[in-house]
């Protein structure tokens, strides 16, 4: 009877501590039929082929947490995530558009994202970004938020899985010293659907609207979060629902004025650094040719030394000695 109950103890613990069950037929197997399934624990159905154990006790709990911060700000929402390893037999080809290859890819209209597993570190962070996009497109009634707010937003709940908050608000402060009355047009795009980027490509440059909506890499750079975080304080949940571009506006001029502050000590423009460094590399600049027109001038001024005449007699005396 003990036994027993040992053994009843622990198969619950397992059942309990495990991240996965066997295959289960859910959305995920229902579309992509090729591949066996896997269940994760993780709050909304998250299925994986080809992962690890291991691994997919990280991702489900990355996007457990991603999952309670979004709906935290939003409510609940629809969303069901297929993770699947490149090797695990998964077809990319039905995704495939000329050379690009699938990474990740939202489908808001049917709720889905679809996202692969090749870069461990990278996967709960693109999970919480693709997962942000779902809940924005479902606020929104299906009508999308603008972009880059979208992105911009997308960017925070990724920030959040890696712990960034500090690096973001650094990056943040040292991209705005070069760009300081940059200003981010709010509306310039729409929520793509559906939404395909590779997480694992570069961001575009910092006040990010280089890129289309539907390149969610370059709709915002990363430490745009920062500017979340600052909203966050300043206007509380607005910044997460408020899709107004004079708001945000208005909030970004606010956030860079601040790091300018803290980075400079003052909120009035400066530009006099430019004309200091412009001066400083010229002093350096005029110090290295006079170095370098001195040594050439030294050069040319330094005549060859003169060849001794030779002792008298010397060659006379030894020219008839032979062996």
């Amino acid at each position: 009877m003990i036994r027993r109950s040992l053994l009843a103890a622990v198969l619950v613990v397992l059942a309990v501590a495990s991240p996965a069950v066997a295959q289960d037929e859910g959305s995920c197997a229902e579309r992509f039929p090729e591949v066996e399934w896997m269940r994760l624990g993780a709050g909304i159905p998250v299925y994986a082929t080809g992962v690890s154990e291991g691994h997919a006790a990280r991702y489900a709990r990355e996007i457990s947490e991603s999952v309670d911060r979004i709906v935290d700000h939003y409510g609940p929402f629809d969303a069901t995530v297929c993770l699947f390893d490149p090797d695990s037999g998964f077809d990319t080809t039905r995704f495939v558009s000329g050379s690009k290859r699938l990474h990740a890819l939202v489908l808001q209209d049917d709720a889905l994202m679809v996202l692969s597993t090749e870069n461990i570190g990278l996967t709960g962070p693109a999970a919480a970004f693709g997962l942000a996009q779902l809940a924005l497109w479902q606020y929104s009634g299906g009508v999308g938020f603008p972009e880059p707010q979208a992105s911009t937003i997308g960017q925070y709940f990724r920030s959040e899985v890696r712990d960034r908050a500090v690096y973001d608000h650094a990056e943040a402060k040292a991209s705005n010293f070069f760009g300081p009355q940059v200003v981010t047009p709010w509306s310039s795009g729409t929520q793509a659907n559906p939404l395909a980027w590779d997480p694992g490509v570069g961001h575009s440059s910092f006040g990010g609207s280089t890129g289309p909506a539907s390149d969610a890499a370059s709709a915002a750079s990363t430490h745009m979060a920062d500017l979340v975080r600052f909203g966050m304080d300043e206007v509380g949940e607005a910044v997460f629902t408020d899709s107004d571009p004079v708001m945000w506006t208005d909030l970004e001029g606010r956030w860079r004025n601040a790091l300018t502050v803290e980075l400079m000590g003052t909120d009035e423009p400066t530009t006099g650094w430019r004309s200091g460094l412009a001066i400083a590399i010229g002093i350096v600049l005029g110090a290295a040719i006079a170095v370098v027109l001195g040594f050439i001038s030294k050069r040319r001024g330094r005549r060859r030394p003169e060849t001794p005449e030779p002792i008298a007699g010397f060659f006379d005396e030894t020219a008839g000695v032979t062996d």
